[in-house]
């Protein structure tokens, strides 16, 4: 019989994963937002890398890899950039907000 503890404990543990599959748990423990914001950019850089190594055995060996997941791929890498790029915008923007009402 498992008690009422355990149950907690298991809950506990999905919760935990989760975090760590979206990433939440890594900007917790980075501690900075320096360290957050870099940690996004290398993700980013890597959807980008991983989209052009699909583009480039897609043309190499075409069998290898199917059509679907270059498209979904090259969807996720610009969407991640888009996102990204919105984020720095805003924060520049916030920044010279912030200098501005001194």
């Amino acid at each position: 019989m498992v008690s009422e503890s355990e149950d907690f404990l298991a809950e506990g543990g999905k919760i935990s994963n989760l975090g760590k599959q979206i990433g939440a748990e890594a900007v917790i423990r980075s501690g900075t937002f320096e360290d957050a914001m870099l940690g996004a950019l290398d993700k980013v850089s890597a959807a980008q890398q991983f989209s052009s190594d699909l583009a480039q055995r897609a043309i190499i060996d075409p069998d290898s890899v199917d059509i679907h997941d270059i498209t979904i791929a090259q969807a996720e890498a610009s969407m991640s950039l888009n996102i990204t790029r919105n984020v720095l915008n805003r924060i520049v923007q916030s920044w010279k907000d912030i200098i501005n009402t001194r």
